[in-house]
């Protein structure tokens, strides 16, 4: 039987802090909370959480702050961090993957979700085999986006999309952790979304022959309408991806 993870919960909003616990709970993990950064800091003198939520507008220490901090002890910077927090402007989805969160989720967020992501992310430094790494973004709905154009950024052809992730095949795959941007109008047009950049980090490089590489990227920073236009499309075009 796989051990269980410990999982804390950094969070200023009581009702937050123990709808985020339960879901936690439910998904079989145990769970630590905090009302902020310094009380994070006291239970982090204690023991060694497998992941922390973590929210950034916070009293006392605000999540970029812990961040900053944890940063300067080898122990906890190799923590995971999810960042959960209602900012959603690139700058900050920028700074808090420049200070090392594993994924940027954006409030209000459903606890399916939530969970998986969570799971994601406890597995994220696991090598990655010929599946999709991270095997949660299975337990949401895939849509096929065959050989649509993904210019001019990142280049490439679309595979599959989801509210977890896109997949593309491209002759020049990024490395496995990067974070890339994602700004093609055909793309956006077609999921009916807002023409904005989206962020993913690349968890899965994949040979397919003829030079080609399939890539898979799990979506950081999404709004909620993005997510559910995301979720929207792949119910009405369900695929398990042609070359997935």
């Amino acid at each position: 039987m796989d051990e269980q993870k410990t999982i804390l919960t950094v969070e200023d909003s009581p009702n937050i802090r123990r709808l985020i616990a339960y879901n936690l709970k439910r998904g079989g993990f145990a769970v630590l909370e905090a009302g902020d950064g310094k009380e994070a800091v006291r239970l982090l003198q204690k023991t060694v959480p497998d992941l922390i939520i973590l929210d950034i507008r916070m009293p006392e220490m605000d999540g970029f702050q812990l961040l900053e901090l944890m940063r300067k002890y080898p122990k906890a910077a190799a923590i995971p961090v999810v960042m959960m927090t209602a900012l959603s402007q690139p700058s900050d989805v920028d700074r808090a993957l420049t200070l090392g969160v594993v994924d940027y989720l954006v409030k209000p967020l459903d606890p399916t979700v939530l969970v998986a992501k969570v799971k994601e992310a406890l597995s994220h430094r696991l090598p990655a085999g010929d599946e999709w790494a991270g095997p949660n973004r299975r337990q949401f709905p895939r849509g096929s986006i065959l050989d649509l154009d993904l210019n001019p950024l990142p280049g490439g052809k679309g595979i599959d999309v989801s509210e977890g992730g896109i997949g593309w095949r491209t002759k020049t795959p990024p490395a496995r952790d990067a974070v890339v941007v994602i700004e093609a109008p055909i793309l956006f047009a077609e999921l009916k979304i807002p023409a904005e950049s989206l962020r993913a980090r690349v968890v899965h490089t994949r040979k397919l022959g003829l030079g080609y590489h399939r890539v898979g990227a799990s979506f950081v920073g999404l709004t909620s309408a993005t997510r559910e236009a995301l979720r929207t499309y792949a119910l009405e075009r369900q695929t398990r991806g042609a070359l997935g």
